[in-house]
């Protein structure tokens, strides 16, 4: 696979491919390619790419996910290597500002410094990452104790990339 407005690499060797072509669960699916995006800009270079050649992307961060959410033929986009950072914690709006490959637990830690919790609690918490969790809705075993422990429910607001180009602020 070649790119013209991407900057980053597209992996379509089939080793990566192979590795990608599963997660957590028993289904297997063999992607086209691989990118691994370093930031929002390269998010929206790469979707504008897959859009015009249409090709599908299927966003991944830990693949923990047990249904197959993480797999799929055509462009895996995975923000686990490079998209990891908690850009900040507000505790007076009880907000935090992250990139879609942080881990839940790594969250966790920073926002007990503030009094704070990311409710839902999947068995994964050790390496599941955010961005999986809000895309799959994951509420671990605790969802019938906590009325909305849902991570949708925990996500005030994120930003969509519309295969159109189009971005939109979803609240």
């Amino acid at each position: 696979m070649s790119t013209t407005s991407f900057d980053g690499v597209i992996h379509s060797d089939v080793l990566t491919r192979s590795l990608y072509s599963t997660d957590a669960s028993m289904y297997e699916e063999q992607p086209q390619g691989v990118a691994f995006p370093k930031n929002v800009n390269e998010i929206r270079k790469l979707v504008t790419w897959a859009a015009e050649h249409k090709i599908p992307i299927t966003a991944r961060s830990a693949g923990t996910s047990l249904a197959g959410q993480a797999t799929g033929n055509g462009l895996i986009m995975d923000v686990s290597r490079h998209m990891t950072k908690i850009l900040n914690i507000n505790a007076e709006q009880r907000v935090a500002h992250i990139e879609p490959g942080v881990i839940r637990d790594s969250l966790n830690r920073e926002a007990a410094k503030h009094n704070l919790l990311f409710g839902p609690d999947t068995s994964t918490t050790n390496r599941c990452m955010m961005g999986g969790m809000i895309g799959n809705n994951s509420a671990g075993s605790f969802y019938q104790a906590w009325k909305y422990a849902r991570s949708y429910h925990r996500n005030r607001s994120h930003f969509e990339r519309w295969q159109s180009g189009d971005i939109q602020a979803v609240e």
